[in-house]
């Protein structure tokens, strides 16, 4: 999130009532705002269509919509850490003009490779080609916005960022109200996925505007990132692991006995979706809070415990700093965890009371309890593996993300031959073991973190030559020759 903190410590500085609230609710707008305004235009819009439109056709905008959000960040979720180094990377060593071209370099290798598995999966559905096609854009809109929003944090002025999510979803919201409610429309599914897709073009193009006004043009090097696709896989591999863990549990009940067949094309299960969907608000408060601790306390620790290895301090000020660090690093988590802990208390007591009066059965329930205990286990999984990758404890990272995956594939599945009773036991199971390897994994690496600085990087650098490397100087040079450039 880099450029919030400068914000908060603004606002904190003001030492009032006044500016700590103002730090929290700006930290709640960037961290949860686009997920909560997202994820309130396809229920207002749902609640809509009731007014209008038959149940089945009710059921299709919603499994319409539900299929490009989540597969949409699966796809683009480990470009999306892949592309979050190279900016960090170029904006330390103050190379700005070439954060924007990376952004169409980026785009231009994400969407053809997202394009695949969506032109396969519809190809054959028995569904209208221009649902198809709608549903084709709005997936191919979302990976944008994905992307988009990584290149966001870099920015300082987030009001614009928001408002640019809020007139998307305005138009969104309009245009469906407009083709619902006209009364010389006949209208179908596919006139409100059309709408849809005109409020997230408008959303891109606005974000796009405002990372355009930042960054500059510059060099038309659009794939200098390449190379970290070499160095670098293992971003990719550990928030892609973490992303499509965080889903599994959701796609192998599709699976089960709750799973619903729409169109012959969808499965989704809506007693256990809309549980986890209940669930999963219980960790929203947790990224706000986390990055408030992070950007003011440990951030400031771990820059000065840096700095001092890499600029002229002398042992004993370079320990001091290192216990500093570690200190704020395990209270910020302890925090965390207590914070954590109490929301996730109010939401089973709120969930108990609240759900079965809005028409959420006896076993959504139950489901629901357990899913919020993996929630608060997932959220703790979650900054436990950020601050692996604070340390550069990449390997680490992935064994991390790689265990919450595949446990939740075995648990799952074992659930789901087990029998309802024990769905969301298993997304509860598999998040508590994966933060307890990930918390022993971060302790092992803290009480050793001097071997891993100072011994564990090769005295030489022989950097390889991968298939990336070689990818990014063909693409180079054809570019060159095409424009007459002799930039490489």
């Amino acid at each position: 999130m880099a450029g919030i903190g400068f914000e908060l410590k603004k606002l904190f500085n003001k030492k009032s009532a006044l500016g700590y609230f103002q730090a929290y609710f700006y930290t709640l707008v960037v961290t949860v705002g686009p997920f909560v305004m997202l994820t309130g235009l396809i229920l207002l819009i749902q609640l809509m269509l009731k007014m209008k439109m038959s149940y089945f056709d009710v059921e299709l905008y919603l499994v319409s919509m539900v299929y490009p959000f989540i597969f949409s960040q699966i796809v683009a979720s480990g470009f999306a850490m892949l592309i979050t180094r190279f900016i960090s990377d170029r904006l330390y060593s103050h190379n700005y003009n070439e954060v924007m071209p990376s952004l169409f370099g980026i785009l231009a290798l994400v969407l053809p490779i997202s394009a695949i598995p969506a032109i396969l999966f519809i190809y054959n559905a028995p569904l209208p080609f221009s649902l198809k096609f709608a549903t084709y854009i709005l997936y191919m809109e979302l990976i944008t916005v994905w992307i988009q929003g990584v290149y966001l944090s870099a920015l300082k002025d987030y009001m614009r960022i928001i408002k640019s999510y809020i007139y998307g979803i305005v138009t969104a919201l309009s245009l469906t109200a407009f083709v619902l409610f006209a009364p010389f429309f006949q209208v179908s599914i596919v006139e409100v996925m059309v709408a849809m897709d005109i409020g997230f073009f408008i959303m891109a193009v606005m974000l796009m505007r405002n990372i355009r006004s930042f960054f500059s043009d510059g060099e038309k090097n659009y794939f200098l990132f390449l190379p970290y696709l070499d160095t670098h896989f293992t971003l990719v591999l550990t928030n892609l692991f973490y992303t499509v863990g965080l889903y599994a549990p959701n796609i192998i009940m599709w699976q089960g006995e709750w799973g619903i067949s729409v169109a012959n094309t969808y499965i989704y299960s809506p007693i256990y979706d809309v549980a986890t969907f209940y669930a999963f608000l219980s960790i929203l408060p947790l990224a706000a809070i986390f990055v408030v601790s992070t950007e003011l306390l440990f951030y400031e620790k771990y820059k000065t415990y840096v700095t001092l290895i890499t600029g002229k301090g002398n042992f004993k000020e370079i320990e001091d700093a290192r216990e500093d660090m570690l200190q704020v690093l395990w209270s910020q988590i302890c925090n965390l965890v207590e914070v954590q802990l109490a929301f996730s208390l109010l939401f089973l007591a709120l969930g108990n009371y609240l759900l079965p009066k809005i028409g959420l059965i006896y076993s959504a329930v139950n489901i629901y309890n357990l899913l919020v205990l993996g929630a608060f286990c997932n959220g703790i999984l979650q900054i436990i593996i950020i601050f692996l990758l604070y340390f550069e404890d990449r390997r680490g990272a992935l064994a991390s993300a790689a265990v919450f995956l595949l446990l939740n594939i075995l648990f799952n599945f074992l659930c789901l031959q087990l029998g309802e009773n024990t769905y969301g036991f298993g997304f509860f199971l598999a998040a508590l073991i994966s933060v307890v390897f990930a918390l022993q994994r971060l302790h092992y690496y803290a009480v050793r973190i001097d071997y891993f600085i100072y011994c564990s990087v090769p005295v030489f650098n022989n950097v390889k030559i991968g298939f990336w490397s070689k990818l990014k100087a063909t693409l180079l040079e054809i570019f060159s020759h095409a424009t007459g450039s002799n930039k490489t």
